[in-house]
């Protein structure tokens, strides 16, 4: 369904979704609301710094203050359900004067002032008469691009009603195992009459969701009763001569890992494993030696990053290694110019053997992969379903070796890894030392001191924010990535001060990053598109703006962009509107480095999968960052039966959504 078939929405607001990666009524649809309000909560006004929802009714008209010509608020007068009286407060919404009047009756998120009393600052409100009768959950969807909530409500329930079901299971087998068909949970989804139609509909998306990694887990040990035909040779000794060029010893780990792959190597059947490993702790160069071991035994071998920014460092590395072992490498990528790729690939599809590096461009149909004894993927978890299995469709006896430096708790790591062999990473080959601080809002102008201090030391400082725009969330004004770089580049000076998000084309994008690494500039503003593969050396200041708006994998993913070089490394949380329960999650970040047992804290914290009991203070949060093992043994069950009656290959195949459903991580 097209977006422009959608009623209110025209050709502005169809440039502004695209730029949210939402391109049709399907992707519309699948636009999930952030956290749900619960309509029945009998929260009153109260002078206690918790976030909480608040029925009231306003009983004077809205006044608009202005401060300054950036800054203004409005309030008004109000009382709850027990006459308790206060002003609600909008900060920099001069618009709330012409949407509230006297007599409305409002729902409030949001919590009492902290420096001025009976003021209740408001994150979100919904009018009573805008809201559907019998409705008890109210959801509540991330803004952006100036489209409020109502507007996003609108846009998304037509969307639901119009869209086309988008299962890519059969309807009479979708019919006899679920109650819910997908499209009705999509549906409740987006308007739950309670908690538990909530938790059936997130169950029913999860399985759908879970499906085709069971069926790819299948692939791989299906793939492991093959006989592969490439034989390797003198693991030992091309290893000794790579060893000899670095600067440092392996770690143990490091050597168990290689001892796995060893082992894979010189069996008969294909390798399927995955190493994972913290930030750091060195998977690149067990990577890379054992890339030298494959081309030297006469096969390519194929290296594969997210990013190009990320894939260029890998090459940049390579090459001083493989060219003193006098062997081909080559980098691939979609900004490569047409002559220079026709060149690539004839090289590649030659006799010689070469180790190619580059972007998901190395899958393309020129390339033959019929004579590349090994693959490699960096950071799979963003690596697709239907891109693996295309792998295994160009050459089903490929060595498959996978690196993550995402820690999965361990109790999930059985949806994740089925059919993966695992090998872990422990300590980085040199402990880092980055000291976590947690920064209130009166601190931050000594935080910056301190960094100004250490900048004319030689430090670089990373300040990442989850919005780009300050309009993508009202309640976060003047700490998205273009607002921090504005008062950075006052603070500072726009000569020494970057911005990079993912608005900005590909080319822009690694020109500032290479510009932040090669360059005199000192503080770069980003989202969490360095999270990861930015390798600076001299980086040793993270600043994570709002941490309470990520998930603790991503921060400790942040964390692990300083200190690279083993030098003393700082981390700056600057949370503004930290809940109670946000405050619990960053403390533990702060007090831990352990990126596995992050993820577990983050896991069990968030109640794994079970997160639909509780409510607090009105509010039900992050329903969709997890999925539980019994949801997960559901789905097991049901693609048995799904395989006793159809061909697998053939469901997955006419799958509209295999690749754009995203199994949640924990990111």
């Amino acid at each position: 369904m097209e977006l422009k078939d959608i009623k209110g929405i025209g050709e502005k607001r169809i440039q502004i979704l695209k730029n949210k990666g939402i391109n049709s009524g399907e992707d519309l649809a699948m636009y999930f609301p952030k956290t749900y309000y619960d309509l029945n909560s009998k929260e009153t006004f109260k002078e206690d710094g918790k976030y909480k929802l608040i029925n009231c009714e306003v009983t004077g008209d809205v006044k608009l203050v202005r401060i300054k010509k950036t800054f203004n608020y409005s309030y008004a007068e109000c009382t709850d359900i027990e006459n308790n009286s206060f002003k609600a407060v909008w900060y920099n919404q001069p618009y709330i004067k012409n949407a509230i009047k006297t007599g409305d009756k409002l729902y409030l998120y949001g919590k009492n002032s902290n420096t001025k009393h009976n003021y209740f600052v408001v994150s979100s409100f919904r009018n009573h008469n805008k809201i559907q009768e019998g409705t008890n959950l109210l959801p509540v969807y991330r803004t952006f691009g100036g489209l409020g909530q109502t507007t996003l409500s609108s846009i998304i329930n037509d969307a639901v009603q119009e869209i086309e079901t988008p299962t890519y299971l059969p309807e009479f087998f979708e019919e006899k195992q679920f109650t819910l068909s997908l499209k009705k949970a999509i549906k409740t989804i987006h308007s739950p009459n309670s908690l538990e139609e909530l938790h059936s509909a997130k169950e029913r998306l999860d399985i759908e969701n879970i499906l085709p990694y069971i069926k790819i887990s299948e692939d791989l040990k299906n793939n492991k009763n093959l006989k592969k035909q490439q034989k390797y040779v003198n693991f030992d000794d091309i290893y000794n001569k790579f060893c000899d060029f670095l600067p440092y010893k392996l770690t143990d780990s490091q050597l168990e890992v290689l001892s796995d792959i060893k082992k894979d190597f010189y069996s008969s059947s294909p390798m399927n494993r995955l190493v994972q490993g913290d930030v750091g702790t060195g998977k690149t160069i067990v990577a890379l030696i054992t890339c030298a071991v494959c081309v030297k035994s006469g096969y390519n071998a194929v290296l594969i990053a997210p990013t190009e920014i990320l894939a260029k460092q890998h090459y940049q590395e390579a090459t001083n290694y493989f060219n003193q072992l006098g062997l081909n490498v080559l980098f691939l990528s979609s900004s490569t110019k047409a002559k220079e790729r026709k060149e690539i690939v004839s090289i590649f599809n030659s006799l010689e053997p070469t180790l190619l590096i580059g972007t998901h461009s190395c899958l393309s149909d020129d390339l033959d992969m019929s004579r590349t004894g090994l693959l490699i993927i960096d950071e799979q978890h963003r690596f697709g379903v239907k891109q693996r299995s295309a792998i295994l469709d160009k050459n089903s006896t490929i060595d498959f070796l996978m690196l993550s430096a995402t820690p999965i708790p361990r109790s999930m790591s059985i949806v994740y890894y089925g059919g993966l062999d695992v090998s872990l990473l422990n300590n980085p080959p040199k402990e880092k030392q980055i000291q976590t601080n947690i920064v209130s809002p009166q601190k931050e102008n000594d935080m910056w001191n301190f960094i100004e201090n250490k900048i004319q030391d030689g430090s670089k400082v990373y300040v990442v924010c989850a919005n780009i725009d300050d309009n993508d969330d009202d309640f976060y004004q003047g700490l998205s990535v273009k607002s921090m770089y504005d008062k950075l580049c006052k603070r500072f000076s726009k000569d020494i001060v970057l911005m990079a998000h993912g608005k900005q084309d590909g080319e822009t994008e690694n020109k500032t990053l290479s510009l932040f690494r090669n360059s005199d500039y000192k503080i770069l503003v980003s989202t969490t598109i360095i999270e990861v593969g930015v390798d600076v050396k001299n980086a040793d200041i993270m600043v994570i703006v709002s941490p309470e708006k990520f998930g603790l994998a991503t921060m400790h993913q942040l964390r692990g962009r300083v200190g690279r070089a083993g030098q003393q490394a700082y981390c700056f949380c600057l949370s503004q509107n930290i809940s109670e329960k946000s405050a619990d999650r960053i403390l533990f970040f702060k007090e831990n480095l352990n990126g596995f047992d992050i993820a577990e804290f983050d896991y069990k914290s968030r109640g794994s999968g079970n997160l639909l009991g509780t409510t607090q203070h009105g509010k039900t949060e992050d329903i969709f960052e997890l999925i539980s093992l019994n949801t997960f043994n559901k789905a097991k069950d049901i693609y048995e039966k799904l395989k006793e009656e159809y061909n697998t290959d053939e469901v997955f195949e006419k799958s509209l959504l295999f690749n754009k459903l995203s199994f949640k991580t924990l990111n």
